[in-house]
This record gives structure tokens, sequence and C-alpha cells, in this order.
């Protein structure tokens, strides 16, 4: 993956909430949630960062 930066969400203290608020503001829809983790298609993903704003706990890291 050159050229990307590394996209995670921050497992350590279990931030993510599952809220979703990641999921419905993607612009390319590659943040998928179910009720048990997230994920991202890492071949779709721009790295805009426009999850990490929307994110209300600080559980995603792009970098």
């Amino acid at each position: 993956m050159t050229g990307k930066k590394d996209l995670h969400i921050e497992s350590s203290g279990q931030l993510c909430i599952y809220c979703g608020a990641c999921v419905g503001i993607c612009p390319l829809n590659c943040i998928y949630l179910d009720e048990t983790r997230i994920t991202f298609d890492e071949r779709i993903c721009t790295r805009c960062e426009i999850c990490v704003k929307a994110c209300p706990v600080g559980a995603i890291e792009i970098g």
C-alpha cells in the first residue's frame, strides 16, 4: 500500500462505542459496522479524515 497512511481503530481502552457516526459520513462508503467491530475497506479509502473528525470519542487514527 504505497503512498497511503495506515488506518486503524484505536483498541487500547476500547474507545470505539459503535455509534456509526463514521459509517454515515464516509463519502466513499468504505466503513462497515456490525455489533462487534468496525472495518474499513482500505483499497477504497482515500484517507480524507472525515471519519476521524466525525468520531465523538476519537477512536479512529490515520497515520
